[in-house]
């Protein structure tokens, strides 16, 4: 595909690209990082008459706190969500999901919005936006909607966004002192890899104690959309989280999963896969919990 065949468009305000969407009766696709752009085109998947370009429309570029609230908009790149100190503090599950996205250039490139509008199943920042119970607001030209994170997505490539609608906000609530996070991936090689399974887990704790009064389990990769491990969520607080009690979870976890094989793995590597990162992840918390103080080994 020559440059000269793409048709672009390049809106400077939110309002002027929610006119586009409103009233442009050709076939449109927003772009924001691009960093699947062209993979994509090349596979012959994405074909719209014309792209719109959100790189000048500063006003979805933002990480802020509004009361109890963390909001985030979906121009904001991985690597300004990694430099954030606002989400170290608040949400290192996704954090760290940025930082397993590719190489340097794709995470200064590449977008949240983007991410979560791929909707692509191995995408590694929706499984820790699932851990932290965030929200996605949809715009239009008719208003506002929200919608929790595990209702946007309906399938893979799909969501449940309306054509003249554009993501403009992801909020999730300010985390407690005692609540950690974790993300963890599999890849097929070190860096810039598509994750065979990844899982992000979000425990609030008692402190004093290695006791959880609750959390989230997100994994990816293992369906057509992110799922939560709600009955690995249940074990979470029916005893003090030991070693034996973290092998139970992840057993749980290996039944939880309903992966399919394709060409990176196999369903039974994925269950096999998913089970021990959920372990993995689960003991590198508590050890982490230890080591600040919070409770004894």
């Amino acid at each position: 595909m020559f440059v000269s065949e793409i048709n672009m468009l390049s809106p400077r305000s939110l309002k002027e690209c929610l006119y586009i969407l409103e009233n442009e009766k050709a076939n449109l696709r927003l772009l924001a990082g691009g960093t699947d752009a062209v993979v994509r085109m090349k596979e012959g998947k994405w074909r719209p008459d014309c792209w719109v370009s959100l790189k000048h429309v500063e006003e979805l570029r933002f990480i802020t706190i509004q009361k109890d609230e963390i909001q985030i908009g979906p121009l904001t790149t991985h690597s300004e969500i990694i430099a954030s100190p606002l989400l170290q503090a608040h949400a290192d599950v996704l954090v760290q999901a940025c930082q397993e996205i590719g190489a340097a250039q794709m995470q200064n490139m590449g977008t949240i919005g983007g991410n979560i509008a791929t909707a692509s199943p191995a995408g590694d920042t929706i499984p820790a936006l699932y851990a932290l119970g965030a929200v996605i607001e949809l715009t239009s030209l008719s208003g506002k909607r929200e919608m929790d994170v595990e209702d946007f997505f309906i399938g893979p490539g799909k969501t449940a966004a309306n054509p003249n609608e554009i993501i403009t906000k992801i909020a999730f609530n300010v985390r407690d002192k005692n609540d950690i996070g974790i993300f963890q991936k599999l890849g097929p090689r070190k860096a810039q890899s598509i994750s065979i399974v990844n899982v992000a887990v979000t425990l609030s704790m008692k402190e004093g104690t290695n006791q959880c009064t609750g959390g989230r389990i997100a994994f990816g990769s293992v369906g057509p959309t992110a799922i939560r491990a709600r009955k690995c969520e249940a074990m979470l607080t029916l005893g003090a989280l030991t070693n034996e009690m973290i092998a139970n979870i992840g057993k749980v976890a290996w039944k939880e999963v309903m992966p399919i094989s394709d060409i990176r793995a196999s369903a039974s590597y994925r269950r096999d896969m998913a089970s021990a990162l959920l372990e993995r992840g689960l003991y590198r918390l508590m050890k982490r919990w230890a080591e600040d103080g919070k409770q004894s080994l």
